[in-house]
């Protein structure tokens, strides 16, 4: 149930939120006071995931079909009258080689990731642009990778497919802040390192592998999908209400070491 907390009273969609960081994210946004709707194209999971709970609102869609997005984005609305803030956790991961790499494993990555990102930040944003702000800004908070910087973070090889879908939110960050700026809305990523996540666990279930990883980690283990919840909470707050275009690094030190 909602209460007082840095995010009190907002309205926020976030997706991915049966599992993860975008679980991790709801329950957060909820223990700050938002208001959420958790959305995931897995309902079972979904369901589960907030199973005997009045909050969240949950809702079923798939981000890489527009007409969901759009959906999606309805049902916050007509649930809470607005949309404050949008988290785009969504995403998925392949680990095929780039030789024997499919165009529909290809498509599907940046289906998902990628253009997933824009439907929903479109779909969210004409709601936004539609209603007063109040005083406070909105917020979008884009799930990109430190992977959409470096080639290399889990698998031991570079994921062509992952690696341009992240960097592709990167870039549609960069660009939607200043596109939407006039609007009141701030627009920001989070680049995670490797982080505890089912997304994770093909290179995390392997103890060689995993400590491997955490041997190139300064602060000497994983991230935790609650270290990255947090870093959205700061961005969708009235803390930053002066930053927009910016891609935080949340990875214990992987990139500086």
């Amino acid at each position: 149930m909602s209460g007082e907390g840095r995010l009190s009273g907002r309205a926020a969609l976030i997706t991915g939120a049966a599992s993860g960081i975008g679980r991790a994210t709801a329950e957060r946004f909820l223990a700050e006071g938002a208001r959420v709707v958790a959305a995931d194209a897995n309902g079972e999971g979904l369901a589960a995931a907030f199973a005997g709970q009045a909050d969240p609102v949950t809702v079923t869609g798939d981000v890489s079909s527009p007409e969901d997005a759009a959906r999606m984005a309805a049902a916050t609305a007509g649930a809470f009258g607005a949309i404050d803030i949008l988290v785009n956790c969504a995403g998925i991961a392949r680990y095929t080689n780039f030789l024997e790499l499919s165009l529909a494993e290809w498509q599907l990555v940046q289906d998902v990731n990628s253009t997933g990102t824009f439907l929903m930040a479109q779909a969210v944003a004409r709601h936004m642009v539609t209603s007063p702000p109040g005083d406070r800004t909105r917020a979008i908070v884009n799930l990109a990778s430190i992977e959409a910087h470096v080639v290399m973070a889990s698998s031991g090889h570079p994921q062509v497919h992952y690696n341009a879908s992240k960097g592709a939110v990167h870039m549609i960050t960069r660009a939607l802040s200043v596109e939407l700026a006039p609007h009141g809305i701030r627009v920001n990523s989070i680049c995670p390192g490797v982080t505890e996540t089912p997304l994770a666990a093909y290179a995390l279930a392997d103890e060689r592998k995993r400590a491997a990883i955490e041997k190139l980690v300064p602060l000497g283990r994983v991230g935790k999908p609650q270290d990255i919840a947090a870093a959205a909470v700061f961005l969708a707050s009235e803390d930053a209400s002066y930053i927009t275009g910016e891609a935080l690094v949340v990875d214990g030190g992987f990139m500086v070491h």
